[in-house]
């Protein structure tokens, strides 16, 4: 016993070297958040307690960010252990960092997908290799391009509506996500990649499944401290599950990348020399800019897409018929339009002419947007101190911008809960800070492929409406935005499908 304590207390000083960096951190958070306004926090765990429901805790947020702004507040913060999350409550106590050139690092919670996504776009912080990657894919989402894109947007939700008749014809209550989501990746497979995936007529397609356990996953991980510890992470098995996500996934892209290589050397697909002819996946391969680029450099943009590129788009889609189903007479009027635009033929393809005479239509879109946002929040972590909202945010503090949040505000839209597409008629958004309605973030770190994913949602919508009419089978709130990497439903989209 009496070589026990000095071993112990051995133990204990080496330990505080060697996490002596990682414990001020600790000291510096506690320290800081007692002086920002933010819920009250619990010793050593902070707010833990309260995120023990990921599926409310979007409302959670949305619900204390207005306790604060009745209470004058601009920011809030969070705090876990070893974390603190600081939420601009508006647009624009949000444009310091939004309106960054620098502050452009992701936040600590991005570190969990760089076993996946590695340094590409999505992931990579502020310098040169940002900016070039960024530049480099830019093209694929040109509007020029847009067009093209359109025969594969029509064939592919073709498709879904052929899958769906079939509820329509039998009267059963069918889960819309799935099937959403599914579409969506043929969509980017087809498009970006120029591959034929097929996705549709695989049900249990493993790169799908892959990616939801991922994103659950990483939400597990981000809000249960234990899991911060590596160690732990692993003896717990959560390790093992992130690794087969990970290789099911990586060897999907491999796949899709093995592929189209192999079309372009034997020459069954032309080679382009300018990237506007180019899809996103050729520009990888075959420009000038990336010939020094590795595999692992290619793979990890292509897998960034094709995440990125389907999943955002379902479950905006998603929410859009979710909130169509349960406002009939909105819903009816947008089927209106639409059939005076393209006609009563529900196989008829969509043409870009007629898709930008869509007025009514495209405030509905935008409603939902703001209703239930794809992606709840992103985060930066800071490089520098910064003063925001009046409070100097020290540097390594993660700051969370939240269009949940903001798109819920009542000072702005009032009665944020009721579905009012009349928002964004010119007249009633000349007063709103640019920042105020931010689907797709903003700044230099804006969604790359917005435009694509809005054009592709059109086409989604109009083959939808012109076929079905949506009934909800579910409460409203019975389905909730889940604090994903993007908003997945929590009990996915039921509905009744009644074809027209």
């Amino acid at each position: 016993m009496a070589f026990g304590i000095p071993i112990l207390v051995t133990l204990f000083l080496i330990f505080v070297v060697r996490h002596y960096k990682r414990i001020a951190w600790l000291f510096k958070i506690c320290e800081y958040g007692r002086k920002l306004p933010g819920p009250p926090t619990e010793p050593l765990i902070g707010n833990t307690r309260c995120f023990v429901n990921k599926d409310k805790m979007m409302d959670y947020f949305s619900n204390i960010a207005k306790e604060f702004r009745e209470k004058g507040e601009k920011i809030m913060r969070v705090q876990f252990i070893g974390k603190m999350l600081v939420f601009p409550l508006d647009g624009q106590t949000a444009q310091t960092i939004l309106q960054s050139t620098t502050e452009l690092d992701k936040g600590d919670d991005y570190e969990f997908p760089r076993a996946w996504l590695g340094r590409s776009v999505l992931l990579e912080g502020y310098g040169e290799r940002w900016r070039s990657h960024r530049k480099l894919v830019t093209p694929t989402f040109h509007f020029a391009k847009l067009e093209g894109y359109l025969d594969v947007f029509n064939r592919e939700t073709k498709t879904m509506m052929d899958i769906l008749d079939e509820y329509a014809i039998s009267g059963k209550t069918v889960d819309l996500f799935p099937y959403i989501k599914r579409c969506t990746l043929d969509v980017i497979c087809g498009t970006a990649m120029g591959i034929n995936v097929d996705a549709q007529h695989n049900p249990s397609h493993p790169y799908v499944k892959a990616v939801e356990g991922f994103n659950k996953l990483s939400v597990t991980h981000a809000m249960k401290a234990h899991l911060q510890n590596t160690f732990l992470f692993w003896i717990l098995g959560y390790q093992k599950q992130k690794d087969e996500y990970v290789r099911i996934m990586k060897k999907f892209t491999g796949d899709v990348i093995a592929e189209r290589k192999s079309a372009l050397e034997s020459g069954e697909i032309e080679k382009h020399s300018s990237k506007r002819d180019m899809n996103f996946f050729d520009i990888l391969l075959c420009s000038e800019e990336t010939k020094h680029w590795s595999e692992e450099d290619i793979r990890e943009e292509v897998d960034t897409f094709m995440f990125a590129g389907h999943d955002t788009t379902a479950t905006s889609f998603s929410w859009m018929c979710w909130n169509m189903a349960h406002n009939p007479d909105i819903q009816e009027k947008v089927y209106e339009e639409l059939i005076e635009i393209f006609g009563e033929d529900p196989d008829e393809d969509v043409t870009s002419e007629s898709i930008k005479k869509l007025e009514y239509t495209e405030r509905v879109l935008k409603e939902s947007k703001r209703r239930l946002p794809p992606v709840p929040m992103v985060q930066r972590k800071l490089r520098e101190d910064m003063e925001i909202g009046g409070h100097l945010i020290p540097a390594g503090v993660n700051i969370a911008v939240s269009p949940y949040i903001f798109h819920s505000n009542p000072e702005v839209f009032p009665k944020p809960e009721v579905f009012d597409p009349d928002r964004f008629l010119s007249e009633n958004m000349e007063s709103r800070n640019a920042y105020d309605f931010i689907p797709f973030s903003a700044g230099l770190r804006n969604c790359v492929g917005q435009k694509f994913a809005q054009l592709n949602e059109k086409v989604l919508l109009i083959h939808m409406l012109k076929n079905f009419r949506i009934e909800p089978q579910l409460e409203f709130n019975g389905t909730r935005p889940s604090l994903e990497i993007v908003s997945k439903p929590s009990n996915g989209i039921p509905v009744r499908l009644i074809r027209r």
